[in-house]
């Protein structure tokens, strides 16, 4: 891992999808709140579940994800629009 199993993976850019999920870590919500006070065991655990994911982001890894979070918000704005046409023609109806 190159990391001590126990150190904290946050990346500084918290992103959470509607999973709770980080999107530049992978850790839950409930584990980044928690960190500081999960017992070494379970950082272990964390941290073996992530780091590979972290990894496999490789170096462009954050900017994909700023990408990928612009493009989402892009379609999230369009989705809304064709929702709100729909229910202004469901209303015509």
């Amino acid at each position: 891992m190159g990391k001590n199993t126990t150190d904290n993976p946050c990346v500084k850019a918290c992103s959470f999808d509607a999973a709770d999920l980080c999107r530049a870590c992978f850790r839950t919500l409930d584990e980044a709140r928690r960190w500081k006070r999960l017992p070494d065991g379970e950082k272990e655990a964390v941290n073996a579940h992530v780091r590979p994911l972290m990894d496999a982001g490789g170096k462009g890894g954050r900017k994909r994800l700023r990408k990928l979070d612009r493009k989402i918000a892009r379609l999230e704005e369009k989705l809304a629009a064709l929702r709100a046409e729909r229910e202004a023609a469901a209303g015509a109806a």
